[in-house]
């Protein structure tokens, strides 16, 4: 009897750790806008945006480890497996002013992140703004 409880006890810790691990990810994405605030602020995001548009003047991506130190740490940690990655967006038009896009996501989940620019950019859709120019969104 003692031997089948421990069993028993070793199944269920193992099935907890098991379904931790894959619910982990889901919850730090669900969380990730609150959980940015508490490591981030609005002007610090815009800062390292602004300089990253600087450097880029034409559309590309990044990966995180591309950027090696110039990408701001805090954010590293709110949902590893799901991202960030970086688009740089540069219009030949005029009126659309450059930004950066910072993205967490998977086809399950759907997609969030920020949108950052200088202050004249306006972000469309419904976006949570944090400051002039700098814009959180979420997609399903």
């Amino acid at each position: 009897m003692k031997v089948v409880s421990i069993f028993s006890l070793v199944i269920v810790i193992c099935a907890g750790a098991y379904f931790y691990q894959r619910c982990k990810p889901v919850w730090q994405f669900d969380h990730l806008e609150n959980n940015a605030r508490k490591v981030i602020t609005g002007p610090e995001l815009q800062k390292w945006a602004t300089n990253l548009l600087a450097q880029c003047p034409k559309e590309t991506s990044f990966k995180v480890q591309e950027l090696g130190t110039n990408f701001p740490k805090q954010l590293l940690g709110l949902a590893p497996e799901l991202g960030p990655n970086i688009f740089v967006h540069v219009y030949d038009d005029t009126n659309s002013p450059p930004y950066v896009q910072l993205y967490w996501g998977s086809g399950f989940l759907g997609a969030t992140g920020f949108y950052l620019g200088t202050t004249n950019f306006i972000a469309s859709g419904s976006n949570h703004v944090w400051i002039p120019g700098v814009y959180f969104y979420r997609l399903l």
